[in-house]
């Protein structure tokens, strides 16, 4: 059969392959514009395995991780479990651009190299998928990250090399990929896919229910074994039972072989993309662990002998039984697609205080869990991800009477576990609530030399990414509006400074906290849409008036680190400050880098202290306190070194790419208390 009439007689495959690959190329690409960035890893079944291993391990979420792929992954295991490796089969980009280099090598008559089946090299290289999928799983639950990022050539490939990714992992993996599979079919798929050796090993779903049986039996006695001997025993047992008993036997759907009109031509094993040797399968059924359904024997047969049935019963008749697996396949991704959107797992899901240790160093209950309460947080914009939701955590943890957090960052939401006998929910959000300020533009003090005050109040702007919101909204409005900053206040209390000859009225303020949605330029051009739902409760009549000098030290964030050694060594000498000034040092950036900064320079003798702040002209400015023997100019070739010396620990000293630039010399003066 030739080529054309194989992909048309299997068109379903090709449908969803290619459909699959144009669909992430066009999005991934931006040739259909989207006002939010495209995430790669959004449907990815193997993201959601290691997600719900973290956190079945950890009550944890790794960041960015989802209930939509941990359905994607429940869907993969159904599918496995019941039918085959139908993801493999009808989805997964890699296996088609396997496919396609396959094809393209054959159009240029280019032989592969031939590994056996269950020959000694076959089995050597089959452990790799499971020692990668052991060092992945391991390397995402202690972290809670998606190690497989580092590794994974999709992801690589999808982000531009601009993800998570570990650059030389990504680009021996791609190599793997495009160069193994030039040599030998379905390389990546065979030997190194780490989600293709989870799919194997499920398909002896019995002995591995086992597996997880007798842990949880253990864990039920007592034996607290660690979370890494189960997940080293999966592996283990897969692999055994992968190159011992390659002959699965417990799926609904198989491929079914009629013996009686079999003609033992080989046309099958040729066309198979696993190269599954079908004329040994006699018994009626082609129960290799490495059949994924795809339907490429099926297709290529002359006689009729292959279809796809269930189990080894009855063989089933007609042409639909061929569909099955692909139309099983769009079942399972729109089942994950439509769970994953009606529950969403907690990124963090701990408790603490509960129990504590006692006098003869038994842990014993402090508080009755039974009495305790539960207050529901809403907006929590900043809270976006694992690492975020623990710094939440963190802060809960300093609060008396506080016991526990369920984190949902999908929802922006927290449920926290509270003891109401010492605490109660206005005493919580008080306390996690953390007063901000935004400056919409800097006032020119010889224009105006003081400000009007206005205070409204607000609701549903606890965040302190709210007030950032709220400031943008104004900015836009192109009146002469300077900052904002609030108050913890039950409604919040909302300071905006203005400048004087600015009329805006209630009316006017109450637009403009309930837009429902901000449209915030992007750098580079376009707009993102950003949904807000703020509350307008009142503006207070009270106006009052500050002036714009103190309204600019007011919104600046200055930075300060001196070394008291450094300023007893220096007593008695002449000590200098070396400055360079620029409006752009009030951006939050500048900001973040100062401590790199601060710590590169503290490594040479002389330097005293390094700051940003304000100088006498309201000017933004950093600024380096030294004396000998250090001079202005080593201080200049020191902070516009292209690599700088960051010191993390006494034994973890790194080289690391200069934080901040600089484009012209500053000028010195001498220091004065």
């Amino acid at each position: 059969m030739s080529r054309k009439s194989t992909i048309i007689t299997n068109w379903p495959k090709y449908l969803l392959q290619w459909g699959v690959l144009i669909a992430l190329v066009v999005f991934i690409t931006g040739l259909i514009p989207s006002e939010e960035a495209v995430d790669p890893e959004a449907y990815c079944p193997m993201g959601g395995l290691q997600a719900l291993a973290t956190y079945l391990a950890n009550n944890s979420l790794p960041c960015s991780m989802s209930s939509l792929q941990v359905m994607m992954g429940i869907a993969l295991l159904a599918a496995v479990v019941l039918f085959s490796k139908l993801f493999c089969a009808y989805i997964c980009p890699l296996g088609t651009v396997q496919d396609l280099i396959s094809k393209a090598r054959n159009a240029m008559h280019i032989k592969s190299i031939k590994v056996r089946n269950g020959s000694i090299l076959d089995k050597v290289l089959r452990i790799v998928k499971y020692a990668l999928l052991f060092w992945i799983f391991y390397m995402t639950v202690e972290a809670s990250e998606l190690f497989c990022k580092n590794i994974d050539p999709y992801y690589a490939i999808a982000t531009g090399f601009k993800g998570e990714i570990t650059l030389w992992m990504s680009i021996v993996s791609i190599c793997l990929v495009v160069l193994g599979s030039f040599l030998i079919d379905m390389f990546w798929c065979r030997y190194l896919c780490p989600l293709g050796a989870i799919s194997n090993t499920l398909k002896f779903w019995l002995w591995i229910g086992v597996l997880f049986g007798a842990y949880y039996v253990a864990d039920v006695l007592g034996a607290n074994i660690p979370w890494a001997v189960l997940l080293g025993g999966f592996c283990i047992a897969g692999y055994l039972l992968e190159i011992l008993h390659a002959r699965p036997k417990l799926q609904v759907l198989k491929l079914q072989k009629n013996m009686a009109t079999c003609n033992n031509c080989g046309l099958c094993a040729k066309k198979c993309p696993y190269h599954v040797d079908i004329k040994s399968f006699r018994n009626g059924t082609v129960d290799s662990v490495d059949c994924t359904l795809c339907g490429e024997c099926v297709a290529v047969c002359n006689t009729g002998a292959l279809q796809v049935g269930i189990g080894s019963g009855k063989r089933m008749k007609g042409g639909f039984w061929n569909l099955v697996p692909a139309i099983l396949t769009v079942v399972l991704v729109a089942f994950g697609m439509w769970a994953g959107g009606r529950f969403e797992l907690p990124t963090i899901d701990m408790k603490w205080g509960i129990e504590v240790m006692g006098p003869d160093s038994t842990m014993v209950k402090a508080v009755d869990e039974s009495t305790l309460e539960t207050v529901s947080v809403e907006g929590l914009r900043s809270v976006k991800c694992y690492g975020s939701s623990m710094a939440f955590k963190a802060k809960l943890e300093k609060i008396q009477g506080v016991h526990g957090v369920k984190v949902f960052v999908k929802r922006h939401t927290a449920d926290i576990l509270y003891n109401p006998a010492v605490t109660n929910p206005d005493k919580i959000q008080e306390a996690i609530y953390v007063p901000s300020k935004f400056r919409i533009q800097t006032p020119d003090p010889a224009e105006c030399d003081s400000l009007k005050v206005v205070t409204i109040r607000t609701e549903g702007m606890y965040d302190k990414l709210d007030i950032n919101y709220l400031g943008m909204q104004f900015r836009l409005t192109g009146k002469k509006l300077y900052g904002i900053e609030t108050e913890f206040a039950c409604p919040l209390i909302v300071r905006v400074y203005m400048d004087p000859s600015e009329d805006v009225d209630e009316d006017w303020f109450e637009e403009m906290v309930e837009m429902e949605t901000l449209e915030m330029p992007v750098h580079g051009g376009g707009t993102k849409v950003i949904e807000v739902d703020y509350e307008f409760v009142e503006m207070e009549d009270e106006v009052a008036y500050i002036s714009t000098a103190d309204f600019i030290r007011k919104m600046f964030s200055p930075f300060r680190v001196q070394w008291k050694s450094r300023i007893e060594a220096a007593e008695g000498k002449q000590q200098y400050v070396y400055e360079i000034v620029d409006k752009n040092y009030e951006k939050p950036i500048i900001l973040r880098n100062m401590p790199f900064l601060s710590n590169h320079l503290s490594t040479h003798e002389g330097v005293i202290g390094v700051y940003l702040d304000l100088n006498k002209d309201l000017q933004p400015a950093i600024q380096i306190r030294f004396a000998e023997p250090m001079t202005a100019d080593k201080l200049w070739e020191l902070m516009t070194m292209e690599t700088w010396t960051i010191t993390y620990k006494k034994d973890d000293v790194r080289q690391e790419p200069a934080k901040l630039s600089f484009k012209a010399q500053g000028s010195t003066y001498e220091y004065t208390e």
